[in-house]
């Protein structure tokens, strides 16, 4: 009898590189097809996710550390004064190539972070974001922004200093209340430096989880706020030179 044939094996798909896989698909950062989602990022796209996750933790802990549903989040006016106080460095929009704070947000982290009608920072995620959405968003510009380059967009390019990612400063005390509340932002910090040379797993994915564990404490009577004396100095510095203390207690509440 003549011998049967083996059903023969349908060729396997070729696997997609990263690149070319739907962003907002890929389940693992870490593996898409045994590479990890952000295997093309560069220098700059580090420092925007960077600062995707400043923002976003920036503007979602002060809610919790002011206490105040009046207070409905961070003028764009006291943007550096509280980025200063979170994160102990200051944001200059011109080191990423615009002007200013707004400018910044809109055309760098639209997909993240909002400025209202009123000029308030807002974030456009809940308490429960999952940071590897971070990546996938800085992946999603990283592709159109290229692809814009590609097309003779010479617009499109970033103007990124590498001044934007300088290491932190010891930490010696800063504001009374306030030590507490770093601690675990200090501690976020020691994955900075491996997170930028070594992938988002050591750095980004544990420092920020850290941070926010900092801001966590902030949110209670051990951190930030204590005794809103961090408050009182801010209102005290203002009153001294252009605003008064009613326009920060009372003139507008988003402050």
């Amino acid at each position: 009898a003549p011998k049967e044939e083996a059903p023969k094996e349908e060729p396997k798909a070729e696997a997609k590189p990263p690149a070319e896989v739907d962003v907002m698909a890929v389940e693992d950062i870490y593996n898409v097809n045994e590479k990890p989602l952000f295997i093309q990022f560069a220098f700059e796209d580090w420092v925007l996710l960077n600062l995707r996750a400043e923002l976003y933790l920036m503007a979602t802990a002060f809610l919790k550390d002011a206490g105040d549903v009046e207070r409905v989040g961070i003028h764009d006016t006291n943007l550096n004064f509280y980025y200063q106080k979170y994160f102990k460095k200051q944001l200059v929009p011109k080191q990423y190539g615009m002007e200013t704070n707004t400018e910044l947000v809109e055309k760098l982290l639209k997909d993240t972070m909002s400025f209202s009608s009123e000029l308030v920072l807002e974030s456009k995620y809940g308490e429960d974001l999952d940071f590897s959405l971070l990546v996938k968003l800085t992946e999603a510009a990283r592709r159109d922004r290229q692809a814009k380059i590609d097309s003779g967009d010479d617009t499109a390019k970033l103007h990124v200093e590498h001044t934007t990612m300088p290491p932190p400063p010891p930490q010696m005390g800063g504001y009374k209340g306030d030590y507490k509340g770093y601690k675990g932002d200090k501690g976020g910090y020691k994955g900075y430096t491996p997170g930028y040379t070594q992938g988002y797993s050591q750095g980004y994915g544990q420092s920020y989880g850290q941070g926010f564990k900092g801001y966590g404490k902030d949110s209670g009577k051990k951190g930030f706020d204590k005794g809103k004396k961090g408050d009182k100095g801010f209102d005290k510095g203002f009153g001294k030179s252009n605003y008064g203390k009613g326009d920060y207690k009372g003139g507008c509440k988003s402050y």
